[in-house]
């Protein structure tokens, strides 16, 4: 006989209830509030309703009143007592076990559970964009009731990660025990299993199967990819073709560490990855086993569901994930670009001081043009854009006639620094690691130096030439003045100025590295190399162009991200009524010659010169600290480099510098070879090197 066609059987009232459920027969309020719960179920109600009564019974075990209690029950948490009293009431209740018997089994025949199995906790196969616009909908925007819905109901019983944890602490003769009261009602749970599975393994298939995965693996015919073979496989060979899929992902994981990295690739990977949890899961769930492993692996089952529907409303984990490989790649290309400015001899350090040099000379005609197009009263917008293109033109320039500008340096180098503290993880190779940070200290200085030494002479024999062919300084003595004023310490903006180009000095440093990557991500290279017009302009001309961009790429991306970057910001904080300018400490140092020069000698004992002269050295601290900081600080979380190593090496150098602190301004007479060795490959994508080595 069906339990809908059972007899009837009455319901305990509250006294009777209590005297049957606790020792004491006290009718506290928890028992009062399961009896309520317990005589809220109806099998013959609607689906609605049903549902209802089973959620606030769940609430109820998850978060009610405290409970009385349970003889011989070991010292447990409050929602498993709770549990064993319903665990109890089924039995000295029959009407109640009738009740919840019949309330489950319908529900489970009349919901789907597909949503639940296929789709909960698990990132949409549509991409990064639309499954963050996905979440931000569900976290702001009300959400309708979906009955028949299984996994809005999950979603309503399980509410907190504490339910999620306590569901995984279940013990399992308690469960046991509840299983056993409610008999075989789960049929219709598991044979919905079958089409989940059927699902799950769809979506792997086809997303396995995609041109840029498919790029990026291990090759082979597509009949013999487990991706192909997966959503054709009977049960039992499901776990084995998981393995090899994932063998399949590491390659093409490791393809996008070495040439270069895609998020909407990254993105396909987590989909993948997740899905195949799931699968696992799944079967794991149903795998024959003895009865008391079977019932904690399905438990276990239900508290992962409610973790992953708890983090599939988090729009911080999905960015997070899907991008630190896309940060990592990003710094990566950055700090290989910041192991060129770091000299180890004392030939390099002069060679890098006279690039430097080179960088100010050219950096007095960037300073000439911005006073050129202050003097033009353009509109904002215009006069961003001149002032972009002249900054953008000018580093352009410096790049490539292998000229340095020295505030490029800390961001670059900081990435490099990180990629080489996670490199070392010996104590011994400590001492590496220190000579590396008095390499960058005395590279950054004679960038420095460089810049600025050669800037402020330029800038005087640019004002004696300017005075000769026109009779007068390049400046005008109220211009003059406005600028040494504008270069005060405390009574300008100058810091928070300074600051703020620091960050975007850093900003530079990204678009840097993510031009590179991108540029290696579509292999902009070998195609200008293999281009159809070499058989009219020739070979040579392209392969030189091919490694031109090579080179120059990271170069580029940053000289023209960083000129945007000062020319725009004074225009963008005009269009906002914001008081936003920036002050770059090659730039600043030149006008202040500039200034200076066209006031006269009795200008350097005016107070307000030797304010502005301390207000240079502090947009030269604020522009290295704060660029080489932030850089240090993405590139060690894009690195997972531990903080505690970081500190531990800053009390290394701190050591290191009163022991010995010329080293951090000018090379020893010898020195090791260079310590660097985190530089990827850069092997054409799909060689035998890249696509075999699993």
């Amino acid at each position: 006989m069906s339990v809908a066609a059972a007899p009837e059987i009455s319901v305990p009232d509250v006294s009777l209830f209590a005297r049957g459920l606790t020792a004491a027969g006290h009718t506290t309020r928890a028992v009062k509030q399961l009896h309520a719960r317990l005589s809220a179920l109806d099998p013959g109600a609607s689906l609605e309703a049903r549902e209802d009564a089973l959620i606030g019974l769940v609430r109820w075990v998850c978060d009610g009143p405290k409970p009385p209690p349970v003889e011989g029950a070991p010292p447990e948490a409050m929602a498993t007592t709770r549990l064993r009293l319903v665990v109890r009431a089924l039995e000295v209740a029959p009407a109640f076990r009738k009740r919840l018997r019949g309330s489950i089994e319908s529900v489970l025949r009349e919901a789907s559970s597909l949503r639940l199995l296929c789709e909960v906790g698990l990132p949409n196969d549509r991409g990064l964009f639309d499954e963050t616009s996905d979440r931000l909908a569900r976290r702001f925007l009300p959400s309708p009731p979906d009955h028949g819905d299984l996994a809005g109901m999950f979603a309503r019983m399980f509410e907190s990660r504490r339910d999620a944890d306590w569901l995984a602490e279940l013990p399992a003769d308690l469960t046991l025990g509840l299983l056993e009261r409610l008999g075989d009602v789960w049929q219709p749970l598991r044979d919905s299993t079958e089409d989940a599975l059927a699902l799950l393994t769809t979506r792997v298939s086809a997303l396995g199967l995609s041109d840029d995965i498919r790029q990026r693996g291990p090759g082979g015919p597509v009949r013999e990819s487990p991706f192909f073979r997966l959503p054709h496989a009977a049960r039992e060979e499901l776990p084995d073709l998981c393995l090899l899929c994932r063998r399949d992902m590491v390659a093409v994981h490791d393809n996008l560490e070495r040439f270069g990295v895609s998020v909407d690739v990254v993105y396909r990977l987590d989909v993948i990855a997740k899905s195949l949890d799931r699968v696992e899961a799944i079967l794991v769930a149903l795998d024959p086993r003895t009865t008391t492993e079977l019932v904690t692996a399905e438990t276990l089952f239900l508290a992962e569901l409610c973790r992953a529907r708890l983090r599939e409303s988090s729009i911080r984990g999905v960015v997070k994930d899907n991008t630190q490989l896309l940060a990592r790649k990003v710094i990566e290309r950055a700090g290989e670009t910041g192991e060129h400015y770091i000299t180890v001899s004392r030939g390099e350090w002069w060679k890098m001081l006279a690039s430097a040099g080179g960088g100010g000379f050219l950096t007095v005609f960037t300073c000439v043009a911005k006073f050129f197009t202050k003097w033009g009263h353009f509109a904002p917008a215009v006069d961003g854009m001149i002032s972009a293109v002249n900054y953008a033109g000018s580093f352009v320039t410096m790049q490539f006639l292998g000229f340095t500008l020295a505030t490029k340096q800390p961001s670059m180098t900081a990435a490099a620094l990180a990629g080489s503290i996670r490199a070392q993880r010996d104590a011994h190779q400590l001492d590496d690691l220190i000579t590396t940070i008095a390499r960058i200290c005395r590279s950054q200085l004679a960038a420095a130096l460089g810049n600025i030494g050669v800037v402020i002479p330029s800038a005087i024999l640019f004002d004696f030439v300017f005075r000769a062919v026109y009779g007068r300084s390049f400046l005008d003595a109220e211009t003059a003045q406005y600028t040494v004023d504008s270069f005060h310490v405390y009574k300008s903006g100058t810091i928070p100025y300074a600051i703020l180009t620091g960050v975007l000095l850093w900003a530079s440093s990204l678009g840097a590295g993510w031009l590179e990557n991108w540029a290696v991500y579509r292999r902009i290279p070998e195609a200008i190399t293999e281009h159809r017009f070499k058989r009219w302009l020739g070979k040579g001309l392209f392969r030189w162009l091919g490694k031109m961009v090579k080179k120059h790429v990271a170069g580029f991306g940053g000289s023209v991200a960083l000129g945007v970057l000062l020319g725009m910001m004074p225009a963008f904080g005009k269009f906002f009524g914001l008081p936003l300018d920036v002050r770059h400490v090659t730039l600043s140092s030149g006008a202040l010659a500039l200034s200076v020069k066209a006031l006269g000698l009795t200008a350097l004992t005016d107070p307000s010169v030797g304010w502005a002269a301390l207000g240079i050295a502090a947009i030269g601290s604020m522009n290295f600290g704060i660029s080489f900081l932030l850089a240090l600080g993405v590139a060690f979380r894009a690195r997972e480099v531990p903080i505690g190593r970081g500190i531990r090496l800053l009390f290394a150098v701190l050591g290191r510098f009163l022991r010995s602190p010329l080293q951090f301004f000018y090379p020893p007479a010898s020195e090791a070879p260079e310590v660097f060795s985190h530089r990827p490959s850069m092997a054409p994508r799909g060689s035998a090197v890249s696509l075999h080595r699993h």
